[in-house]
Order: structure tokens, then C-alpha cells, then sequence
């Protein structure tokens, strides 16, 4: 099973890129006729994505396509800058958090490279083809839909945090790299069915497999990750929803 592939958008949206590239191109002309042709270019890729994400998702599918487990963190700033945030996790793990609009991408890196990654939608309508393998679209299918077979799993139930995080084994063709699904109350998708009773059993002690069973049934994942690390680790670097307001106000 492969990791999730670039999504693309259909020709419509690709023709409105298209208009832009001309709208842009014909308004950095006089920095051309300077002789600044690179800073040109810049000016008009950088300027065609902004008008482009307003309307479309095609520049963020774009660039989480490329993300992976395994490659470096200064590669990862080429695509998306520098983090806003850096979070010391243990054993010579941190986390580091990119602050977008439509999502939150959280890299866990370990010696300046990324051992794994997760992506939060925060935006209706922003649905990666994470899972398109083995299920669908971000948002668009429940856990229960995803053709892997769960694992572990991890539950919050408080006042203020409320998720849902499991491993999905995807077999041999995973490269020996764990994929994460997840739902998070602060992603998109306001249903929570189930999540309380199933936080209740497992600190109860009680029988998990009816109430989580429910969950994946009813919830569809707004957050996918890979990685080699265990779900525990991954756990650690979820942010509650405090510090993600305090951090979007910030830095958006």
C-alpha cells in the first residue's frame, strides 16, 4: 500500500490558475524590464498561489504531497518555512507546528530529520487524499470505512480536549511506516458520537471493543499522519485547543 499520492483538482480550477498566471505575469513586467527576472518569477509563483488558495485548495494539496517520514527538516522549510513553534518532546524527539488556515501540520523530528508527520483540516471543505488507498478524501469516510486494520488507539474525553487517535495497518506495502487517522474537536467535523462512553471504559477498565466500535462507525477522520513512531509519542504533540487558539491568533 503506497503512501497517500498528490491530490490534483479538475480543469475548471486549473484554467482559473491559469488566468491568474496572466493576471500576475503582466502586473511584474515592469520588474522584468529592470532586469530582475528571478525576483519576477518569485513574485509571480508566490502571488498566483495566494489567489489560487482563495479559491482553491490546489497550493496546500500540493505542497503536504511531498511530505514524508524520513526526509529532512530543512527540505520540510523549502516547502513550508520556518515552524512557528517548537515543542520539546522526549527521548531527542520535539515537535515543530505550521500554522495555516485551512490546516496545522505538526513534523516530529528527531536529529534535524522528520520521523513523523500529522495533518489537521481545520477548514470545511479541505480534504486531502490521504487515505486514498484505503478509504478516501480526508473528512469523507469514517474510521470504520478505512480498509486497514486498526491497532492501537488513543481516547480524550475533558472539558476542553476531546479526541480520537489510532494506528491503521496497512501491511507490507507500508514500508514499515505507521499510518495515523485521528479526530480532533477543534479539526473539522463537529461529531463526537461515542468518544465519552469509550473514554469511560477504557478508564474504567471495562470492554472497549463495543464503544470504540461505535466511534469508528460513526467519526470520520479530519487528521492523517505517517511516521515510525508509536502512537503514544504521537499523542504528545497534540495540541489542545487553548494553545491552538493562542498560537493561531499569533501567528496567522
Amino acid at each position: 500500500m503506497s503512501q497517500p499520492k498528490p491530490q490534483t483538482e479538475t480543469t475548471p480550477k486549473s484554467s482559473v490558475r491559469q488566468r491568474v498566471v496572466t493576471w500576475v505575469a503582466a502586473l511584474s513586467l515592469p520588474v522584468i524590464a529592470l532586469g530582475n527576472f528571478s525576483e519576477a518569477v518569485m513574485i509571480v509563483e508566490s502571488a498566483v498561489d495566494r489567489v489560487v488558495s482563495t479559491f482553491t485548495n490546489i497550493p496546500e494539496y500540493k505542497d503536504l504531497s511531498y511530505l514524508r517520514a524520513g526526509i529532512n527538516l530543512e527540505y520540510a522549510r523549502e516547502i513550508f518555512g520556518t515552524p512557528q513553534v517548537s515543542k520539546e518532546l522526549s527521548n531527542g524527539l520535539s515537535a515543530v507546528y505550521y500554522f495555516d488556515a485551512k490546516y496545522l501540520l505538526t513534523l516530529v523530528v528527531r536529529d534535524q530529520e522528520v520521523s513523523a508527520f500529522t495533518v489537521i483540516s481545520l477548514a470545511e471543505g479541505f480534504a486531502p487524499d490521504a487515505f486514498a488507498d484505503w478509504g478516501g478524501p480526508l473528512g469523507e469516510v469514517t474510521f470504520a470505512d478505512l480498509k486497514g486494520m486498526p491497532e492501537d488507539f488513543a481516547v480524550d474525553w475533558t472539558k476542553n480536549s476531546a479526541f480520537y487517535l489510532e494506528n491503521v495497518n496497512l501491511g507490507g506495502g507500508s514500508l514499515n511506516q505507521s499510518a495515523y487517522a485521528g479526530w480532533i474537536n477543534y479539526g473539522t467535523g463537529e461529531n463526537s458520537t461515542g468518544l465519552s462512553e469509550l473514554y469511560k471504559q477504557q478508564l474504567t477498565g471495562g470492554n472497549t471493543n463495543k464503544a470504540r466500535s461505535d466511534v469508528r462507525e460513526a467519526l470520520t477522520p479530519n487528521l492523517y499522519g505517517w511516521g515510525n513512531l508509536s502512537l503514544s509519542e504521537i499523542r504528545k504533540t497534540i495540541l489542545g485547543p487553548t494553545d491552538l487558539a493562542h498560537y493561531l491568533s499569533a501567528y496567522q
